[in-house]
């Protein structure tokens, strides 16, 4: 029988190199993968936007034509709202209020429709309330006030505060250039963390009293200016294009208290977020993953919906409300239906309460905003243009 030699144990320096070049070996390995697989087919870059942009003739800014007097007959519209009504990165043609005018302009000898396009980027509701009283001066026959989810944010965000909050300077390391997969992963990492401050940060400032109370306050205002000048108000809230609006989009909840505000101060809601329910967020982008501004798409389907409200709630005029009407449109010939069958039917997706609108009830008479409503327009003027005895007031 033969005796074998004893084993030498390794030494734990052994161990620890041994194992430092196992790793090394792997990462080597998992780095030279990831660079043959991030190296596939080059992938030209392409850009859908205009390259250029046209206004009417009169407009002296990027917003919309400048005021002006109604002209006898007009039935006029004013939008008021941030970013989300203005429309960066696109054509003014092509956002929801000039996509509204087109709509309620195609019937042949009826009254021609004006929407004024009057958002302003980075405007909260706080700013609107000046900016509604300044649009009751062109003397509309229907405001809309759109909202979005950030607008009860207490101020703009600041480079440094925005990079303090969802920035990562570490992520600008040199080693990231060199290790391609490690900072991969980082970036990873960081994305994750990001989306879950950015939910944190848009929700939390609709649950701070403070906030709140200057977001209820900024809408009973606008109310009351709106009623000081016998103007409906219709208020239009669009969801975030960050998330997929689906069962797990993170917003539900500040849509509820939005919704909540607005009943509070009997302001006629429009809440679109069904209205692009399950539709992928880089469909709705205007440059997908880098502006989440809804595009073209988003504002049609807006537009849309607005329509579906506003005739059903007989807030424009029944002449300007579009009588062709169609499910499809693949042919030259289809079978056409009554539009009446389509506006309660498309209004009920974005707000539900419709069928029973509610009569606004303006603060007492004191109210600075009611009376400055009152005092600059001239409200026997906006009456005989409004469209019926039978709509209703907001």
């Amino acid at each position: 029988m033969t005796n074998s030699l004893p084993k030498t144990p390794l030494r734990a320096s052994t161990k620890i190199v041994l194992g430092l070049f196992g790793f090394l070996c792997s990462a080597l390995a998992v780095e030279v993968a990831f660079r043959i697989v991030s190296a596939g087919p080059h992938v030209r870059r392409w850009n859908d936007r205009p390259y250029a942009y046209f206004l009417p003739s009169t407009a002296h800014s990027l917003q919309d034509a400048d005021p002006a007097p109604k002209a006898a007959g007009t039935f006029r519209i004013a939008v008021v709202g941030d970013s989300f009504t203005f429309g960066p990165n696109m054509q003014l043609d092509d956002t929801f209020s000039k996509r509204l005018e087109r709509l309620l302009n195609q019937n042949v000898e009826a009254p021609k429709i004006e929407v004024l396009n009057r958002g302003v980027n980075g405007h909260s509701t706080e700013n609107e309330v000046e900016s509604v009283r300044q649009a009751v001066q062109e003397q509309p026959d229907l405001m809309v006030l759109e909202i979005t989810l950030n607008d009860a944010e207490p101020h703009i965000l600041s480079d440094r505060e925005r990079e303090e909050l969802f920035g990562a300077p570490w992520l600008r390391w040199k080693i990231f250039s060199v290790w391609r997969s490690l900072g991969f992963i980082a970036q990873r990492f960081h994305n994750s963390k990001t989306v879950r401050r950015y939910i944190r940060y848009h929700s939390n400032f609709w649950k701070e009293p403070g906030t709140l109370e200057r977001f209820d306050s900024s809408i009973r205002r606008i109310a009351n200016i709106c009623k000081g000048a016998n103007v409906p108000l219709v208020a239009m809230v669009f969801p975030l294009f960050d998330f997929p609006v689906d069962e797990r989009y993170p917003f539900a909840e500040i849509h509820a208290i939005v919704a909540g505000v607005l009943s509070k101060n009997a302001v006629q809601a429009v809440d679109l977020r069904d209205a692009y329910a399950s539709i992928p967020p880089e469909r709705l982008q205007v440059i997908p993953g880098v502006d989440n501004h809804p595009n073209e798409i988003a504002h049609r389907i807006a537009a849309e919906r607005l329509l579906a409200v506003l005739a059903h709630a007989n807030l424009v005029p029944r002449e300007s409300v579009p009588t062709r009407v169609f499910r499809k449109r693949v042919d030259r010939r289809s079978r056409s239906i009554a539009p009446d069958k389509v506006w309660g039917r498309a209004a009920a997706l974005v707000s539900p309460g419709l069928e029973a609108p509610v009569q606004v009830v303006a603060d007492e008479a004191t109210d600075d905003e009611l009376k400055e409503g009152a005092k600059d327009t001239n409200t026997s003027e906006l009456t005989s243009e409004l469209p019926s005895s039978n709509d209703t007031k907001h």
